[in-house]
């Protein structure tokens, strides 16, 4: 692990520089004030793009890497044909064992494409789930957007060929619905719960006396640029999707080679598949090797109320002594309410369930008398 440097009581890795430390690399600002946001949504990425040249490892191209050979593989259509004619659009189905199924009548190389194909895809995924623990079940959530829409798109496509052109707004239905159900896991289900993550850990790992520190800390957290790549993310998974059904929708004999749509549907997909990896490894990588769970704060709320009272106690860094504060498994540092009467245990930092008191994140160890920070009672590792 690498030598950690402890400025104003935060702790960083010695070669890694600051989000608070960085220039802005736009300045829109000039023309609104309120445009601020955006420059420094913009200034992330070239920070972001710092921290993935130093941190990426073979690993990591290689969850990109056979994503994209999966999208190349089911594209291929050199040598085999099934795309550029056509396919036979008299046939249609997907069950093997019916001998009148359309996947039954295309050719053996593409039969066997899209079988490398869906392999390869697999293989990027379960690369995923091993370098990032922490997003698992998002990464589930986010397929599961990307398959909406690509849903929406065929089924609009397969009524309306030329979709967008000539389509009224009940027929467009299945598009809007699919995203919908994609904004729904971008902003309720993913942001929401890295966002309220991310703000348990600043107030847990990073607290300070100076309020000027404190929002220092939550810069250097920020999730500005984090989060307009959820919304790029959305946008190219819609490119995609939109090129690649309108590029096999037409019927034959056809008015043109369609490489446009070609061209762009792969490129989109490749475009996508970057940014799904960014947005699965930021959050990792900003809770580090934590046993904390990404989940919003109602969520974390309910889940130590049925957890039960098997956690670790914390112990006082000085003396030794057994705090009251304990780590539930999935590392999140709860602690009784300080109203006399209460004693509701809650997570750290935040209101007191029961009553509305904040729960302090200091405690002064009742053998010794020295005021002691969460962290200190239960160190654990983290990237910064």
């Amino acid at each position: 692990m690498k030598e950690r440097e402890v400025l104003d009581g935060i702790e960083f890795p010695d070669d890694m520089a600051r989000l608070s430390d960085t220039n802005l690399f736009t300045n829109t600002r000039n023309w609104h004030p309120r445009l601020e946001t955006l420059d420094r949504m913009i200034t992330e990425f070239p920070y972001m793009y710092t921290l993935v040249r130093k941190n990426w490892t073979s690993t990591h191209l290689m969850a990109v890497g056979l994503a994209i050979l999966g999208s190349i593989a089911g594209a291929w259509d050199l040598g085999v044909g099934e795309l550029s004619s056509g396919g036979d659009y008299n046939t249609m189905g997907i069950n093997p064992f019916n001998p009148d199924s359309g996947i039954l009548q295309a050719n053996a190389a593409a039969i066997f494409l899209t079988l490398l194909s869906g392999a390869l895809w697999i293989a990027a995924i379960g690369i995923n789930w091993t370098i990032y623990p922490l997003m698992r079940s998002h990464s589930l959530y986010l397929i599961a957007g990307i398959v909406a829409v690509q849903i929406g798109m065929v089924s609009v496509h397969s009524s309306n060929p030329s979709f967008p052109q000539d389509t009224g707004l009940l027929s467009a239905l299945p598009v809007y619905i699919s995203n919908i159900v994609m904004l729904f896991i971008l902003t309720v289900i993913l942001n929401r719960s890295v966002s309220e993550t991310r703000d348990l850990h600043v107030e847990v790992n990073h607290p300070h006396p100076d309020s000027r520190e404190q929002k220092r800390a939550r810069r250097d957290h920020s999730l500005a640029g984090w989060t307009l790549m959820l919304f790029l993310f959305a946008v190219s998974v819609n490119i995609s999707a939109w090129a690649g059904a309108h590029h096999v929708s037409p019927r034959p004999p056809f008015e043109s080679s369609r490489m446009f749509t070609y061209v762009l549907h792969l490129l989109s997909t490749w475009t996508f598949i970057l940014i799904f990896n960014l947005i699965l490894w930021y959050p990792q990588f900003m809770l580090g090797n934590s046993t904390t769970t990404i989940e919003s704060e109602r969520s974390r709320q309910a889940g130590i109320e049925v957890s039960g009272t098997d956690n670790s106690s914390g112990t006082c860094p000085n003396c030794g002594e057994i705090s009251m504060m304990q780590m539930t498994d999935e590392g999140i540092i709860i602690a009784p309410c300080p109203k006399e009467g209460c004693e509701e245990m809650n997570p750290v930092g935040q209101d007191c369930n029961k009553c509305g008191m904040e729960i302090p994140y200091t405690i002064i160890c009742d053998k010794c008398g020295s005021e002691t920070s969460v962290p200190d009672l239960f160190p654990i590792e983290e990237a910064w």
